[in-house]
């Protein structure tokens, strides 16, 4: 855990950048793939999108909170 508001802020920022990153290159793949996958896998791809997303959205209120507490 970091040990200031600031590395917080800074971890927070770069898991926003991971979820981001990944959803690009997840998006890149279902336009590749998708056309073989099955029906059930379509479901697990949207689930996961579904899960990534939340996460992501998480991330981003708690980024929110720290640069306001932090002045930003």
């Amino acid at each position: 855990m970091p040990g200031t508001l600031r590395e917080e802020l800074d971890q927070v920022e770069r898991e926003i950048g991971i979820y981001i990153e990944f959803d690009e290159e997840e998006k890149d793949r279902f336009n590749r793939e998708s056309c073989l996958w099955t029906a059930e896998e379509r479901i697990e791809w949207q689930e996961t999108q579904s899960d990534n997303a939340q996460r992501l959205r998480e991330l981003s209120e708690l980024r929110d909170i720290l640069r306001r507490r932090l002045g930003l």
